[in-house]
């Protein structure tokens, strides 16, 4: 069945009806269970939860993209009341909450961070650690966040130049064009948490590396990742230094009300991918109803997520796919609320995507 939209106020009325920017159908996305923690003394003080046990609905990703650099995303929501523990490596960390609310201690300092209302925009925080730390999160069930970290090791800092030894800190008493400048990556002698007002292209580039949807392990996709946190690391770092005025707009940023406006698109589209047997609103028609010419809507949604509409979708319902496999969905059925009508394309489609077949993921259930 087609969807109608009869007014443009439709598509008005049913983002209001829609939940809060940002907000992703977390079932669907897939489960986290307490067993998916394996990182050495990750250590969770409640009440006994089974190894097999869901303890947040939704998706963590954890990509290396460079020895000593790494990224973190998480798009979930909490399934229990409970508090975690675990140390965490020295370096630098940048931490961008797109959505909902980030509430953490790292060190002792607390780390809160909210993006889940009109009054409470994307923030994010730059976090200096000299040493290692323990970082500990509380649990709320029914509490969701999206963010996506960086983390830096002093080692690859100061393997491209962008840490100072203690010992061999800029003279920043000399004067002249030989002079060296002090940059914030003099770390403190203590752990540092400063906030950070990010610019909606750091915003863009923080969604794009969360929604990216090529394979992580293929080398040219890790260096595209790779870019981006880059920049994503500069626009951060420069938003620290005072000899540095504001950055410029980057050539193809997104304006913040286009930026809201794609992520109300997004919330849209990911409403109908919940709805398998209903036929989705064509580009044409997402276009006009938003305001847009279908040229404009693609190409602000790629500078907004780093991907097509049309890639958006497939990936989303293989994501969906891949959980109602583990859920326990025939192949067939899974093929077809992913919109294959071939198991053969579904399970090359698949296997592009995650790496291993629709049999082989059912096999290791």
């Amino acid at each position: 069945m087609k969807p109608r939209f009869d007014s443009a106020a439709d598509i008005v009325n049913a983002a209001a009806r829609s939940p809060a920017a940002g907000r992703r159908p977390w079932r669907a996305l897939g489960m986290v269970r307490r067993l998916d923690f394996n990182t050495p003394g990750y250590r969770f003080e409640s009440d006994p939860v089974a190894a097999n046990e869901p303890v947040l609905e939704g998706r963590l990703r954890t990509v290396h993209l460079q020895p000593g650099l790494s990224m973190h995303g998480t798009e979930v929501v909490d399934l229990h009341n409970m508090v975690s523990r675990v140390n965490i490596k020295a370096g630098l960390r940048i931490v961008v909450a797109l959505a909902g609310v980030v509430d953490v201690h790292i060190g002792g300092q607390r780390v809160h961070l909210r993006a889940d209302d009109s009054s409470h925009a994307a923030s994010a925080a730059i976090v200096s650690m000299p040493d290692d730390a323990l970082f500990e999160r509380q649990w709320q069930r029914g509490k969701w966040e999206r963010k996506l970290a960086l983390h830096a090791t002093p080692e690859w800092l100061q393997s491209h130049g962008w840490l100072h030894a203690r010992d061999q800190l800029p003279d920043t008493g000399r004067t002249g064009s030989g002079a060296q400048r002090a940059t914030c990556l003099n770390f403190p002698d203590t752990l540092c948490i400063k906030t950070w007002q990010p610019s909606p292209h750091a915003l863009a580039l923080a969604e794009q590396m969360l929604c990216h949807s090529e394979d992580p392990t293929d080398e040219l996709s890790r260096l595209r990742l790779a870019s981006r946190a880059l920049e994503l690391l500069y626009e951060a770092l420069s938003s620290q230094r005072v000899d540095v005025g504001a950055t410029e707009v980057t050539k193809g940023t997104l304006r913040q009300r286009d930026q809201e406006r794609m992520l109300r698109l997004r919330s849209f589209i990911d409403n109908e991918l919940q709805k398998p047997f209903t036929q989705p609103a064509t580009i044409a028609e997402l276009a006009r109803h938003f305001g847009l010419s279908a040229s404009v809507l693609q190409r602000q949604f790629r500078s907004a997520f780093g991907t097509s509409v049309n890639d958006y979708r497939r990936v989303t319902r293989l994501h969906h796919a891949r959980n109602s496999l583990e859920q326990g969905l025939s192949i067939s059925e899974a093929a077809y609320q992913a919109g294959y009508t071939s198991a053969a394309n579904f399970a090359t489609a698949f296997r592009r995507q995650f790496g291993l077949s629709p049999k082989s993921l059912r096999a290791r259930l």
